[in-house]
């Protein structure tokens, strides 16, 4: 082998060796201790529980985007290839969420795991998205709202789904696999795979098989 090429060769294997070891000092300056391989997680990201968060290899968690795990039961699973995009906030409260492989949460969106949030694999979740596994509690008017305390049923979302810019998909509600939800749409009941839904409240408007 030629001596020039060995040495780019050798310099390459240097540099993915450093960019590697960079990621891996990330995650541990972070605390985060279940990192998969080339996991990245940006300095200026917000972690908290860290030793209840699992994120596999390829993923990422960029700047300003925040993970919460405030209470021992809860955690956050994230699967490999995921991105969670800036100023985004997976917060867990006293529930729970995992989020599967090559998915992505974008910008500004909120993600509320109260009563367990969990999304599969290759979803694609656009920025301004609010899904809150959650309700507050407010049957007793003799009582202020903030002190009845939370509830949660949770959310499942399938493998293979759009959700478009801004929509809201709130507490105990089931999207099927391979399913659109429309920008700006608010999802308050179940919507079966392949469908189209879109409206306040959403609606299923057309099927895509």
């Amino acid at each position: 082998m030629d001596s020039n090429l060995r040495n780019r060769l050798n310099s390459i294997k240097i540099i993915v060796f450093l960019k590697h070891f960079y990621k891996r000092c990330l995650c541990y300056i972070k605390g985060l201790s279940k990192c998969g391989e080339n996991v990245y997680i940006s300095p200026r990201a917000r972690i908290m529980g860290a030793g209840r968060i699992r994120i596999d290899k390829d993923s990422g968690v960029r700047e300003y985007a925040e993970l919460i795990v405030e209470l021992p039961d809860g955690w956050i699973e994230i699967g490999k290839g995921s991105y969670i995009f800036p100023y985004s906030q997976l917060r867990t409260f006293e529930g729970w969420i995992r989020i599967g492989d090559n998915c992505t949460v974008n910008r500004l969106s909120i993600l509320y795991g109260n009563g367990g949030l969990e999304i599969g694999n290759h979803v694609r979740i656009s920025p301004n998205v609010t899904i809150m596994a959650q309700n507050h509690v407010f049957s007793d008017p003799n009582i202020l709202i903030h002190k009845q305390g939370m509830s949660g049923f949770g959310i499942k979302i399938g493998d293979d789904v759009w959700i478009g810019a801004g929509a809201i998909i709130l507490d105990g509600v089931t999207i099927g696999r391979g399913s659109v939800i429309g920008a700006g749409a608010v999802v308050t009941n179940d919507i079966p795979p392949y469908s189209i839904a879109v409206g306040v409240p959403a609606r299923v408007v057309k099927k895509r098989k």
